[in-house]
C-alpha cells in the first residue's frame, strides 16, 4: 500500500501574552505577565500541529524577540520536509542554529502534534507509553510571607493536591520558617518538595537543609547556582535532603556533567531548557542508565505545552515526579477544548486515544499573528 506524501507546506507565527492572576514570586525574580510564542504547522493535507515556545530570560536565556529571531532561521528548514523525520529535522536545526532550546521545543511540538495526527495515534504512545491514565502533580507556592504561603498550601491540599512545592532561596533563616509554616498547615501525609532557584550560597544551602530536613522534605531543587556544579557537589555530601538539578541540566550533555560529578540525586526536565520532547527522552535515557530518577516540570507556561509535558510524563518510566500545575490558571488555558487539565491533583488528558496531543479548540482570538512562511514564498510578517 502507498503511503501518501506529506511534508510542512506553511508554519504560522503567533504572539500569546497573558497577566498571572497573582505574581508569582521565586529566588530569581518576579513574574507578573508572560508572553509565549505560539507556532503552527500546517502539512499539504490540512492537518495543523501546534507548539509553544516559553521565552524566560533568567533561565534560557530568551525572550520573544529573540525566540522569533530563531524562528526565522528555524522553520524554512522545515518547510517542504517530511514532519515524519523528526529526528532528522532537529538535527538539520541544530546545525542551523546553536541553542535557542525555546525556539527548537517550539517545533519539536508542533511536529510530534502534527505527526500524531498523521497516524493516528496520541503522542504519548508515539513516544513509547503504554497506558495513558491520570498523571498526580504537585502544586508551587511562590515565595510570600510565612503565613501566607502556609494558608495557600492547606488550600491546595484542600483541593485535592497531595505534593507541594515550596519555593525558597531568599534569606536562608526566613526560608526556614517558610518550610516550617507550610510542614505545619499541611500535615505530615503530604509530601513537601523545595525549589531554591540558586538562591543560596554552598554555606546557605548546607545551613538551611540541616535545618529543614526535620520537616519532611523530600527533595531541593537548584540550592546553588546554576554553573556552579562542583558546588552543588559539595552540597550533596553534606545535605540530609537530596539534591535535585534543575537551571543546572538544560541538555544531554549538562546531564552527562552533572551526573559525572555526581552532584545530585535526581534531575528535572523541562522541555523548555531540553528544546523539545526528544532531547528530553535523551536526557531520561542517560539518567536512566545511571540510577538517576526524574521529574518533568515546566516554565510559566499555557496548557498547550503542559498538555505536552503530561504526553512526556506518561511515555517515561524514569519520570517519577511530575511538576506539572502548569497552564492551570484561566489565563493560561489557550487550549479551550482537548488537551490536559488538572482534576483534584492530577492532570487528566480530555481523550487519551485522541491523535497528536488532542487538542480539539485553540483559542485563535487570543493570539496575535505575528509571522507566516509558506514553501516558495518569502515570509510574511503579520504586524
Amino acid at each position: 500500500m502507498a503511503v501518501a506524501k506529506v511534508w510542512v507546506e506553511r508554519a504560522e507565527v503567533f504572539l500569546f501574552r497573558f497577566s498571572l492572576e497573582k505574581p508569582f514570586r521565586i529566588a530569581l525574580g518576579t513574574t507578573t505577565e508572560k508572553t509565549e510564542v505560539i507556532v503552527a504547522l500546517h502539512d499539504n493535507h490540512g492537518r495543523v500541529g501546534w507548539g509553544e515556545a516559553s521565552p524566560s530570560a533568567v533561565i534560557l536565556g530568551c525572550t520573544p524577540d529573540s525566540v522569533l529571531a530563531a524562528l526565522d532561521h528555524l522553520i524554512p528548514v522545515l518547510l517542504g520536509e517530511d514532519p515524519r523525520r523528526i529526528c532528522h529535522l532537529l538535527n538539520k536545526m541544530d546545525r542551523v542554529l546553536l541553542g535557542n532550546a525555546a525556539a527548537k521545543a517550539s517545533l519539536d511540538l508542533a511536529l510530534h502534534d502534527l505527526v500524531g495526527q498523521i497516524y493516528g495515534e496520541p503522542v504519548w504512545r508515539l513516544l513509547g507509553g503504554s497506558l495513558a491514565e491520570p498523571v498526580e502533580t504537585d502544586f508551587t507556592v511562590g515565595i510570600d510571607s510565612p503565613a501566607r504561603m502556609a494558608a495557600e498550601a492547606k488550600a491546595l491540599v484542600e483541593a485535592g493536591f497531595r505534593a507541594i512545592k515550596v519555593k525558597v532561596g531568599e534569606d536562608p533563616k526566613a526560608d526556614v520558617e517558610r518550610v516550617r509554616a507550610v510542614r505545619e498547615a499541611i500535615g505530615e501525609k503530604v509530601r513537601m518538595w523545595i525549589d531554591a532557584n540558586q538562591g543560596w550560597t554552598r554555606a546557605q544551602a548546607v545551613w538551611a537543609l540541616t535545618r529543614m530536613s526535620e520537616y519532611g522534605v523530600e527533595f531541593v531543587e537548584q540550592p546553588v547556582a546554576a554553573e556552579d556544579l562542583e558546588g552543588m557537589a559539595w552540597v550533596r555530601k553534606r545535605s540530609p535532603i537530596p539534591i535535585m538539578a534543575d537551571e543546572s541540566v538544560h541538555s544531554p550533555s549538562d546531564a552527562l556533567r552533572a551526573l559525572h560529578l555526581e552532584a545530585c540525586d535526581y534531575v528535572n526536565i523541562k522541555l523548555m531548557k531540553a528544546g523539545g520532547l526528544l532531547r528530553a527522552k535523551e536526557i531520561a535515557t542517560i539518567c536512566k542508565h545511571a540510577g538517576i530518577p526524574n521529574m518533568i516540570g515546566g516554565m510559566v507556561e499555557s496548557n498547550l505545552s503542559a498538555t505536552a509535558a503530561v504526553h512526556f510524563a506518561l511515555s517515561e518510566a524514569n519520570v517519577v515526579f511530575r511538576d506539572l500545575d502548569l497552564g492551570e490558571r484561566p489565563e493560561a488555558k489557550l487550549v479551550a477544548r482537548g488537551g490536559s487539565a488538572i482534576h483534584n491533583g492530577f492532570q487528566v488528558l480530555a481523550d487519551p486515544e485522541a491523535p497528536g496531543f488532542g487538542f480539539v479548540e485553540i483559542r485563535k482570538d487570543w493570539l496575535k499573528p505575528v509571522r507566516t512562511y509558506t514553501v516558495g514564498e518569502r515570509m510574511r510578517s503579520g504586524e
